[in-house]
Order: C-alpha cells, then sequence, then structure tokens
C-alpha cells in the first residue's frame, strides 16, 4: 500500500518498517507464552487475532516470487527460497499483527467507510469506472480482495492518529535549553564579497589596476577579467567571489579581502597562485539568529524529535507483544514467530569453520507494504498486505490496484502484490 503524506504522518509506517532485529531476538528467547496447536490446514497462528492457512502461504509465496520475475515460488532447495520465504511471512503476520493491535485498541472501521474511502480511492486513481474494472479484470483481483484491502489503509490511518500525536508539546524552557546549546548553529561568520584579477604575471595583473583606477563599474571589471584573470571561478562572473570567509581557502587572499576597505582596489600581492588584485564589494559582519527567529523551526525540530522517540518506544512493545502471540509451523518460521531459532548453516567441504552462523536471508521485517514493487522497480510503503483468500490466482507481474494511484497504461502489465492507494494520496510523478 501507498504512503499518504497529505492525510497522516508517516511515523508509524516507519515504527512498522523498523522492526529492529536485535528486539525480536530478546523475545523469541524470552516469550513466556505457551505455544497454542495451530489448526490443521494452517501454518501459522496469531493468538487472539487468526490464522494463516496453507492456501493463503502459498499465495503469498507465489506473490513473492513474482516480485523476483518468477512465475511461482521455488523448491525450498532453491537458494531464492529463504529469501521468498520471509517476505512472503512478514508480508502475511505483519497484516494480522496490525488487525490485532487495532482491535486491542477499539479501533474498527464499517463497511460503510469502507465503500466511501474505495469511492475517493477510485476518483483520484482512474478515470473512469471502466478503467477500474479494466485494472481488476487484468490484475484478476476480486471485489473482496479490494474491500479488504481498504479496510487495512482505513485501520492503518486510525493506528497512526491514535499512536503518535499530530504535535507533540515542547516547552518554552525546551526551546531556549536548545539553543543554548547549538549557537553555532544559528550563527553566521564574517565574510566578504571580492572582485579578484589573478594571473602568474604581476605585470598584467598592474596593467589590469591601471585600468580599473580608472573605471571600476561592473562593467570594467567583466572585460578586465576575461583579459587578464587566470582564476576559472570567477574570470567569467567579473572577477566575483562571494561569501568568502576566513580559514575555508587561500590564507593571504583572505587575509587582504578581511584587511581591505569595500570599494578599494588592493594590490597586487603574491600567493601561493599567482598575483591578486582585489577589490571587495560587500562586507557581512558575523551574526547570530535571534532566539525569537529560531523558535519556530527549533520547535518543530524536537516536535519531531520526540514524535520519533514515541514511534520508537512503541516498536518495543509493538514487537515484544505480536512475537509473542505468533506461532509457526517450523518449516515456516521466520523471526517474527516466538521462538524462532536460525538453522545453523552445513558445513562445506574444504572451508574452514565459521565460529558464527551467518545471517538469516532479511534477518529484519520488511517495511509493511514494501513487498511490492511499482513500475520503475522502487518499494511502496503502506501496511502489510493482507493474503487473498478465494482470490484466483494472479500472474507474475500483476497486482489489484496501482500503489501509486497510477492508471497502468493500456496493456502493461500492473506492479506485484500492492493495495488501493489511500485517501489524500497524490498522484505520483
Amino acid at each position: 500500500m501507498r504512503h499518504v503524506a497529505a492525510k497522516t504522518k508517516r511515523t508509524i509506517a516507519i515504527v512498522l518498517a523498523l522492526l529492529i532485529v536485535g528486539a525480536i531476538a530478546l523475545v523469541a528467547a524470552t516469550a513466556g507464552l505457551g505455544s497454542p496447536s495451530i489448526p490443521d490446514g494452517d501454518v501459522a497462528v496469531v493468538d487472539d487475532v487468526g490464522s494463516v492457512s496453507q492456501e493463503e502461504f502459498d499465495r503469498g509465496m507465489d506473490q513473492a516470487a513474482a516480485q523476483l520475475g518468477l512465475r511461482e515460488a521455488p523448491p525450498s532447495d532453491d537458494p531464492q527460497y529463504p529469501q521468498i520465504l520471509d517476505q512472503a511471512m512478514q508480508e502475511l503476520l505483519l497484516a494480522l499483527w496490525v488487525e490485532g493491535e487495532a482491535a486491542d485498541r477499539g479501533i474498527t472501521v464499517t463497511d460503510e467507510e469502507v465503500a466511501q474511502e474505495l469511492e475517493t480511492i477510485k476518483e483520484q486513481s482512474f478515470e473512469s469506472e471502466q478503467k477500474f474494472e479494466q485494472f481488476k479484470r487484468e490484475s484478476q483481483f476480486s471485489d473482496e480482495d479490494i474491500n479488504r484491502q481498504v479496510e487495512l489503509t482505513l485501520l492503518r490511518d486510525r493506528l497512526e492518529a491514535e499512536i503518535v500525536p499530530e504535535r507533540p508539546e515542547v516547552t518554552d524552557e525546551e526551546v531556549e535549553a536548545y539553543y543554548e546549546s547549538n549557537l553555532e548553529a544559528f550563527s553566521q561568520p564574517a565574510s566578504r564579497d571580492v572582485r579578484v584579477i589573478l594571473n602568474s604575471s604581476e605585470a598584467k595583473v598592474e596593467q589590469a589596476k591601471q585600468e580599473l583606477t580608472a573605471d571600476d563599474s561592473d562593467a570594467a571589471w567583466e572585460a578586465a577579467a576575461k583579459k587578464y584573470s587566470q582564476d576559472q571561478a570567477s574570470k567569467d562572473r567579473g572577477g566575483l567571489l562571494e561569501g568568502l570567509v576566513e580559514g575555508q581557502g587561500d590564507p593571504e587572499l583572505e587575509a587582504e579581502a578581511f584587511a581591505g576597505a569595500e570599494g578599494e582596489l588592493v594590490g597586487p600581492f603574491e600567493t601561493e597562485r599567482g598575483f591578486y588584485l582585489l577589490q571587495v564589494q560587500e562586507i557581512s559582519e558575523a551574526s547570530t539568529q535571534p532566539l525569537a527567529e529560531a523558535e519556530r523551526g527549533i520547535r518543530q525540530q524536537l516536535s519531531s524529535a520526540r514524535q520519533q522517540r514515541i514511534a520508537t518506544d512503541f516498536q518495543d512493545d509493538f514487537v515484544a507483544k505480536w512475537t509473542a502471540r505468533t506461532f509457526c509451523e517450523p518449516e515456516v518460521a521466520i523471526q517474527l514467530c516466538d521462538g524462532f531459532t536460525p538453522e545453523e548453516p552445513e558445513p562445506v567441504a574444504g572451508q574452514p569453520e565459521q565460529p558464527e552462523p551467518p545471517p538469516v536471508v532479511s534477518t529484519q521485517p520488511i517495511e509493511p507494504g514494501t513487498g511490492t514493487v511499482t513500475l520503475d522497480g522502487s518499494a511502496t510503503q503502506g501496511l502489510p498486505q493482507a493474503p487473498q483468500v478465494g482470490a484466483p490466482e494472479v500472474p507474475a507481474g500483476t497486482v489489484p490496484v496501482p500503489p501509486t494511484g497510477t492508471v497502468p497504461p493500456t496493456g502493461a502489465a500492473p506492479p506485484t502484490g500492492a493495495a488501493p492507494p489511500p485517501t489524500g494520496a497524490a498522484p505520483a510523478p
């Protein structure tokens, strides 16, 4: 699903995406819940939420394989199988986690809200109802599947609104303390705008000085710089160097620039680069932005940082809570499953044993929704994609609804596994 900047905050999407591996491993080692039996026909269960059926798992594997350009999921001994398994299970489980979190917080959506949201999506994303129906046929996606994705979008939006405040409070004392601790960031050093003539020949610089003494207008400087100067940075700009600051360039040039009076011709004087003629055009003294002018930006920065801290705290709780409630059959288990233990690699003949096993493929959960891809191959953002129960098989390279709100060109295969864009989403460029 697509991230919605215009309607909701980004923070919860980041929270659900950046589930830290270390936290997951800790939960797996310390979880105290006993593993319930997984019903026949299922491969995983999230306690008090729901389960992943074998049919959903198979479909998820095919969708994950399609994102790699494969027509179907490979056998378990294929080198790409662990990556596909990890991605498919993450999307399936994270969808249940979001459902469960919403239920625990009493967040629900009605059928009427889903229908209204879908109408908004169609108005914003498709030129006509016929285009929408055409896309459904090409993607082989059912009405039930689309409504499910819209429901997840609404749940995500309401979770965002509840978990992370739109504008966390920042006190005047906090703003002032930040300003005092970061004064350098609000300070501007003294600087000079100067015109220069640089040449390895002192005689030519002296000749330029004589001409500019008679006429130092902008036009005269432009002519003299083109005629005499060897400084490639300024010769085509009338010799102008803007924002010269001490300690950042030629020390002899800076010394003369900061000692000279505005409008005075200085030189020729010698540096390592050659002989200079210089005229100070503008003097800017060192300054510090007052707190009153900086306050708004500081407050916004501190508020954003507070949002991120709130999100990070939620992240830790979210991982611990739902990993402890997630139980998987051994053959499909990933690090989102309680008690998961990575398999140690078998030793390879002729190679020394490694002191620690190499990292498991995709040890960090994918960002919810990033299992899908856009037409340009980039990842999309949003909630995990729900398994499509009972939907007809979707060929590789097709998806339910475009993740960016764009209508695919006629005859083009839509991207894989995405969901409808939420309300308020701006069309992708």
